[in-house]
């Protein structure tokens, strides 16, 4: 589920509550009238019923807690900021469904498909051409 955030006060709840319970957090920094926030929405959607037990989506409208916006230093949107034991650890820019898909899987330790990363795949063909040539 994804959760819009209401204000400053609301959004240091909801940290606190992801520092208790080890989650990672996703906040996507958005605004109405952003055609790319509206085009990844969702995705988002769809990630956060995927990792609810191991990540929080959080919403944050910039045009209703810019002081939120100022202080995540949020200047274009989307904006998604990936926090882990109250430290971002992450932030990327732009309707990039790929990258966020790929954010996620990272962050909250699920594996990704090595058929999803060809630079593994050609570093374990060459590993394998040179065991051969041994």
């Amino acid at each position: 589920m994804v959760y819009i955030v209401q204000n400053k006060e609301d959004l240091d709840k909801k940290l606190e509550e992801a520092v208790g319970s080890g989650q990672l957090v996703v906040i996507d920094f958005f605004a109405n009238w952003c055609g790319p926030c509206k085009i990844i929405s969702p995705k988002l959607e769809e990630l956060a019923t995927q990792y609810a037990e191991k990540a929080i989506v959080l919403k944050v409208n910039v045009d209703d807690c810019e002081d939120i916006a100022l202080e995540y230093n949020v200047t274009s949107m989307p904006t998604f900021v990936f926090i882990k034991d109250n430290h971002v650890i992450d932030v990327f820019v732009g309707g990039n469904s790929e990258k966020l898909v790929k954010n996620m899987e990272k962050y909250v330790g699920e594996p990704i498909p090595v058929e999803n990363m060809p630079e593994i795949v050609e570093a374990e063909q060459i590993i394998e051409e040179e065991t051969v040539l041994d």
